[in-house]
């Protein structure tokens, strides 16, 4: 007889839970508040605050029992002038973090496909904080 695992581990199981996730997501912010590409995106953003979410997004992606009540993506990205480049930072940065805390491959590689699929919502959430720097007199603008 042939026996099925009643579950199989989940990602967020097999990167060891919240404590190394959180670890990867504080680090990774460390760098992207520093970073010379990308650190002006974050001029007065709330660090701490932005790490206690994308923990309990990270965390909720990956199989983890934590749920993400915050902003949705587009949104929380909405005045933000993302251009893709920007976006392939943060992805190469979390590639890099994901390695220096020995987060196993199988994990690392769904995590970053994970990532990758939010590229379409948050960039387009960012052509329209574009938009609004291009044309000042736009109806969005409340002008």
């Amino acid at each position: 007889m042939i026996r099925v695992r009643a579950s199989a581990r989940s990602h967020y199981d097999n990167a060891g839970g919240e404590g190394p996730i959180a670890a990867v997501i504080a680090s990774l912010y460390d760098q992207l508040f520093e970073d010379p590409i990308v650190g002006f995106l974050f001029a007065g953003k709330d660090k701490k605050h932005i790490v206690e979410e994308q923990v309990l997004l990270t965390c909720s992606f990956l199989g983890g029992p934590q749920r993400y009540r915050g902003k949705p993506l587009p949104e929380a990205h909405a005045k933000l002038p993302l251009l893709p480049g920007h976006f392939d930072r943060r992805h190469r940065l979390l590639e890099q973090t994901l390695r220096a805390h020995s987060i196993p491959e199988s994990v690392r590689e769904a995590w970053l496909a994970i990532d990758e699929g939010l590229r379409t919502s948050v960039l387009a959430a960012g052509e329209s904080a574009r938009e609004l720097t291009r044309d000042p007199e736009s109806p969005s603008r409340g002008h």
